[in-house]
């Protein structure tokens, strides 16, 4: 229904619009431009480009009615003094120069001549690429060189080719055709942007750029012209433009509602899905609060049961309250006795700690009194030991020395005997028997000791109690009466 309505809406703009051009509108800012047949037939004049060297389109409507061969009729170009060929656009496709180089396209330019089209050319240093655009449509595109900028200071020439100095037309380059709507954008257009400036050439589309179109038609109208440069009706008129401008904003308006329309009735769809499953939410959640309220009617005989449950222990808890309040005084009490406690406590850990320190002290007096012990016991017992084998000794000396003195005292009245007998031989008398032996240097007035002995031995009985007794008169004279039985001194013949 919506497409029908705006189908009704465009026809009814359209048969407007041609009801308005029957009526007729000479404005002149809708003029169009003719280039006659000659080399001097041209404008040519030094604008600023400063504002395009970065960035730029031009476009265009024509109309060719000279045939002429490639890159003949020059339509556009733009030369300077040291750079030439910066920009050119003839009218068959041929030629589309930018910096020097050109771009043949000549074999998609398929225009009958006589006929209006829309050309566009476009370009910027970000993209670096060119791009030709006709009716609307992109026949042509190219990257350029990089770091390249438009130059400012050349001459732009419409109707032929300017030359570096802006007058070197030629026959070659005349363009003789009719041109409208030039205009050079700052800016490189979109290929939706050119295609919307395409679809008429009464639209005032140009005009809602502002200051980006600064390069303008209506001023190059002003320019001064060379030869038969003269302006002609473009078919359109002041009124016939706005008519167009309002028909294609009704036209967008239409297009956005019907955008919009649809928009609606998907979210409408959106919605009502939404609201089904809101229903069906809905329903679960009445079904979920019908519970919830038998719940809640459960919670509430229970709470009711637990309010009672809850009074009783209040009562309990205040009671258990008066018993703890009781416990606390108690405690109090017994903390303070516990204090008093603990000070005694600290008191006698002192006393204690003192009494270990005197402990301490008191065992290692009696460890050192123990190891002194036994240092004394051991040499007690070995003084013992020996006081026990000095006793054995002493007895056995003193038995010796009682035996030796019995003997002794045999000994002793034998030599008194001996000593009041006179002896019946001298001392220096010749020795006739071993009892002289006795009378030698090696035994007279020695002692006679063990080795002395052993020579004797064999000779004299009991010679043995007489070890360690002096040799004398009396006890040679004594022995010898003792061993022969007489007291007289032996014969030599004996």
């Amino acid at each position: 229904m919506l497409k029908r309505r705006t189908m009704i809406s465009e026809t009814a703009l359209l048969a407007l619009l041609w009801l308005h051009f029957a009526a007729g509108n000479s404005d002149l800012s809708y003029r169009a431009l003719k280039f006659g047949n000659t080399a001097s037939d041209y404008i040519v004049y030094q604008p600023n480009m400063g504002p395009l060297q970065n960035a730029f389109s031009v476009c265009f409507w024509a109309r060719s009615l000279l045939t002429t061969s490639r890159c003949g009729p020059h339509i556009i170009s733009y030369e300077g003094d040291g750079f030439s060929n910066e920009i050119i656009v003839s009218d068959e496709g041929g030629c589309n120069h930018i910096f020097g180089s050109s771009f043949n396209l000549a074999s998609k330019h398929s225009v009958p001549s006589g006929t209006w089209f829309h050309y566009c050319y476009t370009w910027s240093y970000s993209s670096r690429t060119q791009k030709v655009y006709l009716n609307g449509q992109l026949i042509g595109s190219r990257s350029t060189s990089s770091g390249r900028t438009l130059r400012d200071g050349g001459y732009l020439m419409l109707g032929n080719d300017a030359g570096s100095d802006g007058q070197s037309m030629s026959s070659r380059y005349i363009f003789g055709g009719e041109l409208y709507k030039l205009n050079l954008f700052s800016k490189e257009l979109s290929s939706s942007e050119v295609l919307e400036m395409s679809r008429d050439k009464c639209t005032e589309t140009e005009l809602t750029y502002g200051d980006l179109r600064s390069i303008k038609w209506e001023e190059l109208l002003q320019r001064s012209r060379n030869g038969n440069v003269r302006e002609i009706d473009s078919g359109c008129s002041a009124e016939t433009g706005r008519l167009w401008v309002r028909l294609s904003e009704t036209l967008e308006e239409l297009r956005n509602s019907s955008q919009l329309l649809d928009e609606t009735r998907s979210e409408l769809a959106r919605v009502k899905e939404e609201k089904a499953a809101k229903d069906t939410e809905l329903m679960r959640t009445e079904q979920q609060l019908n519970e919830t309220l038998e719940d809640l009617a459960r919670t509430r005989t229970v709470k009711e049961a637990c309010e009672t449950k809850l009074e009783t222990k209040e009562q309990q808890l205040n009671e258990t309250l008066e018993e703890l309040t009781q416990t606390r005084k108690e405690k109090e009490a017994h903390k303070t006795s516990l204090d008093t406690k603990r000070q005694h406590l600290n008191e006698t850990l002192d006393e204690l700690e003192s009494t270990e320190n005197e402990k301490d002290m008191c065992h290692t007096d009696l460890a050192t009194a123990e190891e002194n012990l036994n240092t004394t016991t051991v040499e007690k017992e070995e003084a013992l030991e020996e006081l026990e084998r000095k006793k054995e000794d002493l007895i056995r000396i003193t038995t010796s020395l009682n035996q030796t003195q019995t003997e002794l005292d045999q000994v002793r009245k034998l030599l008194e005997k001996a000593n009041n007998t006179p002896p019946d031989c001298p001392l220096n008398s010749t020795i006739t028997s071993y009892w002289d032996l006795l009378y030698s240097e090696d035994y007279f007035g020695d002692v006679i000791s063990s080795e002395k002995l052993e020579v004797l031995y064999k000779s004299v009985e009991k010679l043995e109690y007489f070890v360690g007794l002096r040799v004398t008169e009396g006890m040679i004279q004594f022995m010898k009466h003792f061993h022969d039985g007489t007291d007289k001194c032996p014969n030599s013949t004996e």
